[in-house]
């Protein structure tokens, strides 16, 4: 029922990404997703080539199913070095994010075979990044979790439908079957989910993200430069509110810069239990358990087909009252 354009060229059975994500978005969960008919996604923010290579190889001893990797520009050296693997091993679909990789990047993926998928924050991007030759773009709003723009999803995905001629993903605060349809009724042929991810039986997320995603409010992130300099929403902390009060009060660099260490020591990997792993959406709040991937994606698709089935019934309904007037 919901087999999409974007099915058939990233050879998926249905039309839903793994969003990369550096904290819960490891091999297991990767291969799961991949396995249960969506796009599981590796993350490479931060890490190695040769991590990058064990992960990727991990991953295809877990499934034969199509998978992607996720490459945010960070620098020439390392985005090229991420790009070259990537070419080397043939990797399926590559995700880029955060800013443009440019033309060339681009160029190097496609001619290689592989398709490429570029996440957006505005318009201008979606256009420039069709421009420069990407097979789809995912239209993210500021609902998502990581790096985010100032958009929201609702009203950025059908601008983006609008601006551009290629398959268009919607990404930022979807995480069930009513979001799902929702992002259909906007115009896109597709989702990207993280956050939801993250709360599955084969992430591996932290204990201390498992217990915020379990107990999360819609009001319970925020967006800030403190953790990579970029915006990104995470959940709000006592280290990022301090950061963020002093901020605003107009603290001197000085008083600053010991509080953005204070953000970052709290993320350091030093045990499984610490906060290095907060960068998560607002769709936390409708979080209350923890499937198997493949469950909840089954569950997701069967809600949305549920939903579906009542847009004949609404409509006859909304004729008959502009009738009886």
């Amino acid at each position: 029922m919901f087999h999409t354009v974007i099915c058939d060229l990233l050879g998926i059975d249905v039309p839903i990404l793994q969003g990369a994500m550096q904290g819960g978005g490891g091999v297991e969960l990767v291969a799961a997703v991949s396995n249960a008919g969506a796009l599981g996604v590796l993350p490479t923010f931060g890490g190695t080539d040769s991590k990058l290579r064990e992960d990727i190889a991990a991953v295809r001893q877990r499934t034969a199913k199509p998978f992607g990797v996720n490459i945010m520009p960070m620098g020439r050296g390392i985005t090229e070095r991420c790009v070259a693997t990537c070419v080397e091993l043939g990797v399926p679909v590559v995700t880029t994010g955060r800013a443009d990789p440019g033309e060339a990047v681009v160029r190097s993926l496609k001619d290689a075979g592989i398709k490429v998928v570029s996440v957006v924050p505005i318009v201008a991007h979606a256009v420039r990044m069709e421009a420069e030759g990407v097979d789809a773009v995912v239209a993210s709003g500021c609902e998502a979790g990581g790096h985010v723009g100032v958009i929201s999803t609702l009203p950025l995905v059908p601008q983006v439908v609008d601006a551009v001629s290629i398959p268009v993903i919607a990404a930022g605060g979807i995480g069930d079957g009513r979001g799902f349809v929702a992002a259909f009724a906007l115009g896109a042929v597709g989702v990207q989910m993280g956050t939801r991810f993250m709360a599955t039986a084969e992430s591996d997320l932290n204990a201390w993200g498992r217990a915020q995603l379990q107990d999360m409010k819609e009001t319970d992130t925020i967006v800030t430069r403190a953790m990579t300099g970029a915006t990104v929403r995470c959940v709000a902390t006592p280290e990022i509110e301090a950061y963020e009060r002093g901020l605003k009060d107009g603290l001197p660099e000085d008083e600053l810069s010991v509080l953005k260490r204070a953000v970052r020591t709290s993320r350091t990997p030093t045990d499984r239990n610490d906060r290095q792993q907060s960068a998560m959406g607002q769709i936390g709040g409708l979080i209350n358990d923890e499937p198997l991937v493949a469950e909840l994606i089954d569950n997701m698709l069967a809600s949305a087909a549920e939903i579906s089935l009542q847009f004949p019934l609404i409509a006859g309904a909304q004729s008959q009252k502009v009738s009886a007037a």
